[in-house]
């Protein structure tokens, strides 16, 4: 699903003593199945951003296009049922939002809530867990008996059972290891790819945004302060850091290597395989 988002503008509060404008006049392009890394500081408006996305708030000025459903400031009254069915949120700590007694009738209770037929949902429950990596067995346990990180894909399922065309993740890794991040992050870029879903992803991780995004949109102080292709965003060092953050470990340390060296290297892909690669082959032409 394409989003287009015209001159945004959100306030918080409006037209009261404590009114405060969150996003200003935000024009953004998202195209049908691209892997989208929404990063900045604390407080830079990326969450006020996505709450948009699927109607949660609504635009103070501006409008938000999702597929053929728009959304505009001082516009009637909508039905977001479709918009909400079309996009799904997974917020931070998901696994916080449980509540039914089995993970079964917790997946089921998003798809029924939209009027699918209980035999439907029942047989969705089933085909979602197996989409994240967990058992059969686990449906008919409680949520609150399972592992941390096995609740977290619990919740992911209930938002995949709603079948949505855009996936939007905030912060989705928070409170994990090093290896369950990966794992989390792995799992949502096979979905991403198996079902050709839009992907928004808001994350403080720039390898995390380096290792997965098509694009980055950078948000500083409620407006898009930089847009483009990884290479491109990280090309920006110094603009970056004046946002408060920073280009990846890995071209970090070529730029380092770089200033050591006299060379010129690049990375492609900005993982830690690709940056070994790069430095290998640059070892390999100075000793031959």
């Amino acid at each position: 699903m394409e989003i287009s988002i015209k001159q945004l503008e959100h306030r918080y509060m409006q037209g009261t003593p404590f009114e405060r404008r969150a996003l200003h006049d935000v024009n953004l392009d998202i195209s049908d199945e691209t892997f989208f890394a929404l990063i900045g500081h604390t407080g830079s408006g990326k969450s006020t951003l996505i709450q948009h996305l699927n109607g949660l708030l609504k635009p103070s000025a501006g409008s938000i296009k999702m597929g053929d459903i728009l959304l505009e400031a001082g516009g009637k009254k909508q039905d977001l049922k479709p918009l909400r069915k079309k996009a799904g949120i997974v917020f931070q700590y998901p696994e916080h939002q449980l509540f039914e007694e089995t993970v079964e009738k917790d997946i089921m209770f998003g798809p029924r809530n939209f009027g699918m037929p209980e035999e439907e949902a029942k047989n969705t429950a089933s085909r979602v867990i197996e989409m994240v990596g967990l058992p059969q067995t686990v449906l008919s346990k409680s949520p609150f008996d399972l592992s941390g990180g096995q609740m977290r894909r619990v919740a992911i399922a209930g938002v995949l059972a709603m079948n949505p065309e855009v996936l939007i993740l905030d912060e989705p890794t928070a409170g994990l290891d090093p290896s369950g991040r990966v794992e989390i992050m792995d799992l949502f870029y096979d979905l991403h790819q198996k079902n050709k879903l839009t992907t928004v992803l808001v994350t403080h991780s720039m390898e995390d945004a380096s290792k997965y995004a098509d694009e980055i949109a950078v948000m500083h102080k409620g407006e898009l302060y930089l847009h483009g292709k990884p290479s491109e965003i990280f090309n920006e060092r110094k603009a970056l850091q004046a946002a408060g953050l920073d280009v990846p470990e890995t071209v970090q340390f070529l730029l380092k290597w770089n200033e050591k060296s006299g060379q010129n290297l690049s990375l492609s892909d900005f993982t830690i395989e690709d940056l070994a690669k790069c430095l290998g082959q640059a070892l390999k032409k100075r000793g031959s």
